[in-house]
């Protein structure tokens, strides 16, 4: 799967179905104006405070809205609870259910059992490479081993020798993927868990592993400014002191695009969230009446990726070299873009 075809299936959406106005025109196109309602429930391991989520969360009520859709959104860091979450949502016969793996040994069971009870499911963010394998029908996301070896070998290209790896959530199997695969480019890392819910803990416990580690040249942090934030305020002080310390951040806001128009961050890594809540849910009514959509091909496309296994909508890096592009297209505040800088 390219990334060509990806920007070009983002650009469609973001002109034809995206905005709220053209929904209408956009569903008599395809043939779609009459279509059913239909039930989706999205149970994932991000929480509601979690800035990308919401912007996950945005994307899917963006799409309800547009394909005539009834949501519900759950969500938990706790995979029992998760387990607990769908059961409930095919007991109330909901049409489709949309998941993330962090925990694929502990999800396993449920998303099973839910495709056995009659659910279309959709695995969205993480758990790429067991998604089909569980029976899901498509995933919609970023593959986080290939997204840890690029961040990875820009690093080591702009000099990296030794890495701190600054973890948002525990026992989340992507993150650590993303950790292990940069490290196989960088070649040592120091891995750190915080909470993003205390910054100023989190400024003061990569300050404390800076210090404890002068061969420290880069910080590699997730989660959008929550983590970029106060990462940044500890590098900057050490830096005034003379240490080249690099700094890539994985998630794309307003805060992440000014560090790198500053220089305080080298690049960002995006992934789309709000892609990540959209096409699940259009693919679903897309899937659900495509013999009427047969011969528009902005809907083919779709229902060709993801009946391959998926659309990924990541690793997208946003630069020096592109961050006015970004900026400009405004593109950041729904998430509908993809840009190549490979």
């Amino acid at each position: 799967m390219t990334r060509q075809p990806v920007l070009w299936l983002s650009t469609l959406l973001g002109a034809a179905l995206v905005c709220a106005a053209c929904a209408e025109a956009a569903l008599e196109r395809l043939g779609l104006a009459d279509i059913q309602p239909l039930s989706v429930a999205f149970v994932v391991h991000g929480q509601d405070d979690d800035p990308f989520w919401q912007e996950v969360r945005a994307g899917a009520e963006d799409a309800a809205q547009a394909f005539d859709a009834s949501l519900s959104w759950q969500s938990s860091a706790q995979t029992e609870e998760r387990v607990r979450m769908v059961d409930t949502a095919l007991a109330q016969g909901f049409d489709v259910v949309v998941v993330t793996l962090s925990d694929p040994p502990g999800m396993e069971r449920i998303v099973r059992e839910a495709v056995v009870r009659g659910a279309l499911v959709y695995v969205i963010n993480e758990g790429v490479q067991y998604a089909t394998g569980f029976g899901a029908d498509a995933f919609f996301g970023m593959v986080e081993t290939v997204a840890g070896l690029a961040a990875g070998e820009r690093l080591a290209e702009a000099g990296a020798t030794k890495f701190l790896c600054v973890l948002h959530e525990a026992g989340n199997r992507g993150l650590v993927e993303r950790c292990e695969q940069a490290e196989f480019r960088i070649g040592e890392m120091i891995r750190l868990l915080v909470d993003p819910r205390r910054g100023s803990s989190v400024e003061a416990r990569v300050a404390e592993s800076l210090t404890k580690d002068p061969e420290i040249d880069a910080v590699l942090t997730s989660d959008g400014s929550r983590i970029a934030g106060p990462a940044t305020a500890a590098i900057d002080r050490f830096r005034a002191e003379g240490r080249v310390i690099l700094h890539a951040a994985f998630g794309v806001d307003e805060l992440v695009l000014r560090g790198i128009e500053d220089d305080s961050i080298l690049f960002a890594v995006d992934e789309q969230p709000w892609l990540q809540g959209y096409l699940p849910v259009a693919y679903a009514q897309l899937k659900r009446y495509s013999a009427r959509t047969r011969g528009d091909e902005l809907a083919s496309v779709m229902l060709q990726w993801a009946e391959a296994g998926g659309v990924l909508l990541g690793p997208g890096f946003v630069d020096r070299r592109n961050v006015e592009q970004v900026r400009s297209s405004g593109a950041v505040a729904v998430g509908a873009w993809w840009l190549d800088q490979s």
